[in-house]
Parts: C-alpha cells; structure tokens; sequence
C-alpha cells in the first residue's frame, strides 16, 4: 500500500512507502553535496539536469587529472627537451656535469649526470637502443611501467647491449643479437646515467654519449645519433597548470594506445571534448570545466602524494618520513590497478624502475622523502631546521640529501644554487662521526652543510641511499626526523 502526502505550498510532495522506507522526494527542492536539486514530479528541473550535467563532468575531470598524472609528465619531458633543448626522438639529451636547479625537473638530484633518449615506435616501428658500458637506467613506457631496466638489474648485466624495443602488437620478424623488450605504448623514455667515480666527471659524461638510438629498419647503416650537450642551458619540463594539462594530454592520448584498463576514463573524457581520432576543440563550457578541475586535481594529487593515507607509505614508524615508492613498478595489484600508488609516485617524482624497490643489500638504491618536520608541521621555508644524520650511513656508493620546491616539485631554486647534500661533499662531520644538515632562509654560521630555502614557500626532502646496505634494510640505522629550530 502506497500512500500520498500532500504538504502545504512551497513544500515538497513525498511519496513513502509501508516498508519504513527513506521518503521519496518528488516536487521542489533537496539538499545535496553539490547544493539544491529541484525535482518536478520525481524528475530534476531543466536548470537542475544542466547542475547535474556540469557536476558530473567537473567530478570526471577531476579524477582524470589524477589518473593522467603519469602520461602528462611524461609528456611534459619530452617537450621540454625538444623545446628547451631541441632534442627529438632517437637523439641524446645530456646533462654534461651534475644537475643544477635550471633543469626543472621532477626531483631531480645534483648528484647525478643524466641522460635520456625518447622513442616514436608508432612513427620508426622497433627501435635500437645502443647502451655502452657504465651505463644504469631504465627504459619505461610513457604511463611509467619499465620496459626493460639497463645496467646491473637489466638483461645487460651491467655491460650494456643493444635493446631492441618492440611496439605495442608487433609481430614482425625479430633478428638475433638483441636484448628484445615489448612495449604497452607507442612512446618510450630510456633515461640513463652514470656514477662519477673519484671525482672523473668528464668520463662519466663520455660514457653516456656513447648511447645510440635509431629504427631497426635501419640497423645495417646506422644514421649517427645526435648527441645535445645541454650544458647549464635551462629546461621546464614541469606539467601546466589548468587548461593546458588538458592541451597536452589530448595530444599524448592520441599519438598512444587505448588500453583496457583505461577505456572508462576514455569515455569519461568524451563529454569534455578529449576522444582519441577527433580534434581537441572545447567549447566555452567544456574549457570552464577543465580549467577549475585542473585546480581541485592538482590539489587532490598533491594531497595523494605528500600525505599519503596508504598502508605502505611510512619507512620509519613514527617518523614522518616516507617511502617514495609506494607502488609496484608493473602498476598491478592482485584485484587492482594501483591509481593512488601511482599518483603518490607521479605527481613528484618520473621513471620507475625494479632496481628502486628491490631489497638487495649493496645494489640499486632506495629513496625516502619528509615534508613535515618532527611536529608534524610542513616544512617551510620561512623556518629554520636541522636534520642528524647518524654515522654510518648505510650507503655503499654514497648518499644525498635533496631540497624540492612544494609547487614545481624540482630542485629548489636560490642564488646558491645549491638544492642539497652529498657525502661527495667536503662536509662538517660530528666528533662521533654523525652530520647535521642544516635548512633555512639565512646562513648559519659554518655554512658548509647548509642549504638555502624560501620564505613562505613549502619544501619537501629526499634523503638516497645509492647501494643501500644491510643496515638500510633491517633498519638498525634509522634516520630521524627533521626538527624545526626555535
């Protein structure tokens, strides 16, 4: 039995049902999440379906902000570096001596010589990648899943070889005499690098343009390959911010291929004006709605990435530092795919490789990060701060403390020019051998360890262990938090 209350003007008619049943709204207006909904005899206004139409793409874009994380940064390199630097695909782009802050880059270190080589196997079909000796890196696919790790954890064993990449469904003829790997997209990134060694920079830099790249269809003759020397030539290759995340991504997804696990958010991002094979062309209503939603998805990306709510984020329990790597490189868990893992990841930081989780005392290296100090505060540049660093530090090759800028996410940027330390570095140990480095806007008085920040500007650490020991991994050396100085 239905019975039909009828309430005075201005009020809304409620049909309830005997079963002790939530009451059915059918005419005027409800509160909601999203504000007043007007219902017309159970259905919602035209004003009201136009409310629900743009909340539903603003919630949708929002979410494929966060999902798109991985494809746009990557995407944001190599523009960057055919941009800044005019570097193309199968050409090398080197940073000829340790990484200063005028590459902008995702955490990127100052302790590191890099180099990186993108691939178009839609355009060339298999491509070579010629990695020399001395080289360690990996080759990733453009949503940052490795296709193949370079050096000691890869094929090569550390003596290099020639990777040949496959494009997504190849099945072509493959030659001997190749280290083959499959790539799931049509764009490869093979970032490498190599190790000074008792302060040699200059062969570090000569190893890595000795690196090769070019289409297998032309392996009996090889064309030379470019090598750009960036030098202390600047790059930004930081995703935009608003309506031009959604430019970029529009031309990645369709130069790429469409995988299962993503076609939902394909079909999310239609009504918004991005479909794979048509023009990106918002109109004025699409373009509000990607603009705000950049905003809210960049803040509940960041939010994802520097307070992560994930059972596996914190390395040292009761500390507040974390794992940088929370996710499994191949981006899979047993009954899901890992978004959250991978926007933890991503939002801060490009490539991952298995040499960055696997527990293999002396080899590989581990990454941690901090942006609250021992009170749980955010680290601010404003404020002055210490971190101890016992002695001992369980780093085979060696470590690195690193200052990122809350916003870019790359190397901070002062008149110093100086956005970390090093044990490369001539510092002011301790009597019992322990290091405090010191944060803040002014100078204290031995400088050496010190490294400048930015009044009023958030920052975050990453502390490397590059060849971790044994001591890294049962933790019986523990690094502690970074406190704020009264």
């Amino acid at each position: 039995m239905i019975k039909t209350i009828v309430f005075s003007a201005g009020l809304a008619t409620a049909l309830t049902a005997t079963t002790g049943l939530a009451k059915d709204v059918l005419q005027g207006r409800i509160e909601t999440h999203i504000g007043k909904i007007e219902l017309q005899g159970g259905y919602p206004s035209s004003s009201s379906v136009k409310n629900l139409y743009d909340e539903l793409d603003f919630q949708r874009a929002t979410q494929a902000y966060i999902w798109a994380t991985p494809i746009v940064s990557m995407e944001a390199i190599r523009a960057a570096n055919k941009r800044d630097w005019g570097v193309d695909y199968n050409a090398v782009s080197l940073v000829d001596g340790y990484t200063t802050p005028v590459a902008v880059a995702l955490t990127g270190n100052n302790t590191t010589i890099y180099a990186a080589v993108f691939s178009d196997l839609a355009r060339d079909g298999p491509v070579v990648i010629d990695s020399p000796e001395g080289v360690y890196g990996v080759i990733d696919d453009f949503w940052q899943r490795p296709v193949v790790e370079v050096g000691p954890f890869g094929p090569d064993k550390g003596k290099g070889g020639k990777f040949l990449l496959l494009p997504p469904g190849y099945d072509g003829p493959i030659p001997d005499g190749y280290l083959v790997a499959r790539s799931k997209t049509n764009q490869t990134m093979f970032i490498g690098r190599a190790f000074v060694k008792d302060g040699d920079i200059k062969s570090a830099v000569e190893t890595l343009a000795e690196i090769k790249a070019y289409p297998l269809s032309k392996a009996e003759n090889p064309p030379e390959t470019r090598v750009v020397h960036a030098g202390n030539r600047a790059l930004n290759s930081i995703p935009p911010k608003g309506y031009e995340y959604w430019a970029l991504l529009a031309g990645v997804l369709e130069r790429e291929t469409v995988e299962e696990r993503d076609r939902f958010f394909h079909a999310m991002l239609k009504p918004l004006g991005i479909e794979k094979g048509k023009t990106f062309n918002p109109d004025v209503r699409q373009k509000k709605i990607l603009t705000e939603a950049a905003q809210v998805g960049f803040l509940m990306a960041q939010t994802l990435s520097m307070a992560p709510r994930l059972d596996n984020a914190s390395s040292y329990p009761g500390t507040h530092w974390e794992w940088v790597l929370t996710l499994d490189p191949t981006q899979e868990s047993k009954n899901y795919t890992q978004l959250d893992e991978r926007t933890d990841y991503t939002f801060e930081a490009i490539t991952t490789a298995e040499g960055m989780v696997k527990k293999i005392p002396g080899a590989g290296s581990q990454y941690m990060s901090a942006a609250k100090d021992k009170s749980g505060a955010w680290l601010n540049g404003s404020d002055d701060y210490t971190l101890h660093i016992p002695a001992n530090v369980p780093a085979k090759e060696f470590w690195a403390a690193t200052v990122y800028d809350v916003m870019t996410r790359s190397m901070i940027k002062t008149d110093t020019m100086k956005a970390g330390v090093s044990s490369h570095d001539k510092l002011t140990l301790n009597a019992d051998g322990s290091i405090d480095i010191q944060f803040g806007p002014k100078p204290p008085k031995d400088d050496v360890n010190w490294v400048k920040t930015i009044p009023g500007r958030g920052w975050f650490a990453y502390f490397r262990w590059y060849g971790p020991t044994e001591s890294f991994f049962d933790k019986s050396w523990r690094l502690p938090d970074i406190e704020r100085r009264s």
